[in-house]
């Protein structure tokens, strides 16, 4: 993309990998600026909305709510009384990931354990998909990711 080329909102949300209905739901959250418009009123984005779009989607990506990123957009760059706001919600974000990662990794461990079971199971396919439903069920990461 040139630097000064203006997307209309079909393009800016094929490059990002989004749809456009996504591009307005995140302007009616505040979580991007209201586009210029066109002579003819169409929406039309520059290269910062792109990198905007992608931010947001990769904080999503890492389990960020879209309170949270509005949250972070709107501290970026409001000086030094900010630097501890940000830091408490780094802190917690590290502590969550952590706590993630764990849970992730005994999920996985689980996992693993089972599909090992299963495959030499193959015959009983209803009992092993309401084993995998259950183990699934069992995760604590699946009840806080509930409340997201």
């Amino acid at each position: 993309m040139e630097n000064d080329r203006q997307l209309l909102i079909g393009q800016l949300a094929r490059e990002a990998g989004v749809k456009s209905d996504t591009v307005r739901f995140y302007e009616k959250q505040g979580l991007m600026a209201k586009p210029t418009r066109t002579a003819a009123g169409y929406r039309a984005y520059d290269k910062a909305a792109l990198k905007q779009l992608r931010f947001i989607k990769r904080a999503q990506s890492l389990g960020f709510s879209l309170p949270e990123i509005k949250r972070i957009l709107n501290l970026r760059g409001q000086g030094q009384p900010t630097c501890r706001c940000v830091v408490a919600m780094a802190e917690a974000t590290l502590s969550e990931t952590e706590s993630k990662l764990k849970e992730m990794q005994r999920f996985a461990e689980a996992l693993k354990r089972n599909v090992t079971r299963w495959r030499t199971q193959s015959k009983s396919g209803g009992k092993m998909a309401a084993e995998f439903c259950a183990l699934i069920e069992s995760s604590d990461l699946t009840g806080r990711e509930a409340k997201r």
